[in-house]
């Protein structure tokens, strides 16, 4: 595999050992260094500043109209960018904030609360 960094310049020196001693939560994994995700991506921990779980909805076409409930965990890195990974089960997506967390106690948990306007748009509007 050929994995790229989030960040170009922030590496880990070998990710196809690091990604193997991570561990799993949904289709994404979490290693002492890193949150790797699909298609051989990967972000420091260290690079996080915020996350946090924002219930969201997958639209499906064809089905019942309505779209089904998923969770979306949400990383900061502080850029006007915000990482949205999707987590299928709202357990799922806490387990896996709390083990970014415990790699990385730095990371400031956010409570997500509706109408909750995410940091990064924050930082624009201050521009």
């Amino acid at each position: 595999m050929a994995w790229k960094a989030y960040i170009k310049d922030r590496i880990v020196a070998d990710p196809k050992e690091d990604y193997k001693n991570a561990e799993r939560y949904d289709q994404y994994r979490v290693s002492d260094t890193a949150v790797y995700f699909p298609r051989e991506k990967y972000m420091l921990l260290s690079d996080i500043r915020r996350v946090w779980i924002q219930p969201t909805v997958l639209n499906v076409i064809g089905c019942c109209g309505k779209g089904l409930p998923i969770s979306a965990v949400c990383l900061d890195y502080d850029t006007k960018d915000i990482v949205k990974l999707t987590v299928e089960k709202k357990t799922d997506a806490e387990a896996f904030v709390e083990a970014i967390l415990k790699k990385n106690p730095q990371i400031e948990k956010i409570e997500w609360a509706k109408g909750y306007r995410a940091p990064a748009f924050l930082r624009e509007e201050a521009l």
